[in-house]
């Protein structure tokens, strides 16, 4: 059984012969550099210069030799948006760039991430304004050069292949472009202006679903969609504006990937948090896979979600908890984590290992040494 058939079966609710591994395919289930080069120095590789794939959230390129050392089932294709090769300017200790959509980031001289620090349609503004932004093509040719035959070639050798996204979901863009507390006014007292630019990333999300399948759809099985609707307790919205604004829109997403991308294909849907009670939403509108699996939050519990949904949802993440465990316990105590959480996602199929969330650098690198070894130790059906 190679990656791509092991990753299938357990999509469709099947044992495999083991449990399928992620490390590094997505902006999700990545590795932050620092934590990368740790890793790659357990491991006896050698990476040169770390690349990164995402200069927001910092994260590693994981390289093939570390990728085929773990045996790790997954490979991304990350489209040529601006933050994976940012223009960055340097102003004395603090470096900032622009993104394609007119936001701007900063992160301070020694810092791990950047922040957005501007909105580029903050304060005032009509529904005009939302249509007459300049904004980027969805469907540029450029955002796919390289990528045809790095798919190819990672389909030949018989590894799942999941496309990162052109950006993150509507909800968050809107925060985004708009700043967030201005977007939460908006959806509860100027709807229309709203939902205006809801459809707009809608639209632009639809435009690139169709380039990307007409120019990778052989190779792919998955689109990286995503929106984090939840902080640690609840959700950041109500249920019912979620099911009024949110909802149907993201229906309109998961059925066009659907349309445009061949078989086998699955609807891969990414939210932090305290999801739970949205999470018979999202399988009604066609989510097949949910990350990360935030174990941590509330009514977020392994056993209760797996008994729940585990007939209509795979589980991808929630491998071991990055929040507390895998930083700041022992590797005693992420052994023993990995082996609960195998033990309670893994049995019928339905699960890929892979961490909640990306690794961070306050990972230490015996820690994450942990958890691939213990993970090795119970990965077979």
């Amino acid at each position: 059984m190679n990656s791509l058939e092991r990753v299938i079966a357990t999509i469709e609710h099947s044992e495999p012969d083991r449990i399928p591994f992620d490390l590094g395919s997505t902006f999700v289930t990545g590795i932050t550099k620092n934590a990368c080069a740790a890793l790659a120095a357990s491991l006896a590789d050698e990476p040169g210069r770390i690349e990164l794939c995402d200069a927001i959230q910092q994260l590693a390129v994981v390289s093939e030799s570390i990728l085929m050392k773990l045996e790790v089932d997954v490979r991304g294709l990350v489209p040529n948006i601006v933050r994976k090769n940012p223009p960055v300017q340097v102003h004395g200790r603090r470096y900032s760039f622009t993104d394609e959509w007119g936001v701007t980031w900063n992160m301070p001289e020694g810092g791990r991430y950047f922040d957005l620090v501007s909105s580029p349609l903050s304060g005032n503004i009509a529904e005009k304004d939302v249509e007459e932004f300049p904004w980027p093509d969805p469907a540029d040719p450029a955002l796919f050069d390289g990528l045809e035959e790095k798919a190819r070639r990672y389909h030949e050798r018989g590894y799942a292949v999941i496309l990162e996204n052109l950006c993150a979901g509507i909800f968050e863009m809107c925060c985004r472009v708009r700043g967030a507390e201005q977007f939460y006014m908006d959806i509860a007292m100027n709807p229309g202006l709203a939902c205006t630019l809801l459809d707009k990333f809608v639209d632009l999300k639809l435009c690139f679903y169709k380039a990307a399948s007409e120019r990778l759809g052989r190779y792919v099985q998955f689109v990286r969609e995503v929106d984090d609707m939840a902080g640690q307790q609840s959700l950041l919205i109500s249920p019912q504006m979620y099911r009024e604004l949110i909802k149907p829109r993201h229906r309109q997403l998961f059925e066009a990937q659907k349309r445009l991308f061949p078989q086998p294909f699955y609807s891969f849907f990414h939210s932090d948090g305290a999801i739970s009670e949205i999470i018979p939403d999202l399988i009604e509108i066609g989510v097949d896979v949910l990350n990360p699996v935030q174990l941590s939050a509330e009514g977020m519990e392994a056993g209760k979600l797996k008994k729940e949904y585990g007939r209509d949802l795979a589980f991808w993440g929630g491998g071991v908890d990055t929040q507390h465990i895998l930083p700041s316990g022992t590797p005693a105590q992420v052994r023993q984590n990995v082996k609960e959480r195998v033990g309670q996602l893994a049995p019928g199929g339905g699960f890929v290992f892979a961490a909640v969330h990306n690794i961070q650098d306050d990972a230490p690198a015996e820690n994450i040494t942990a958890m691939i070894e213990q993970f090795m130790q119970v990965r077979d059906y």
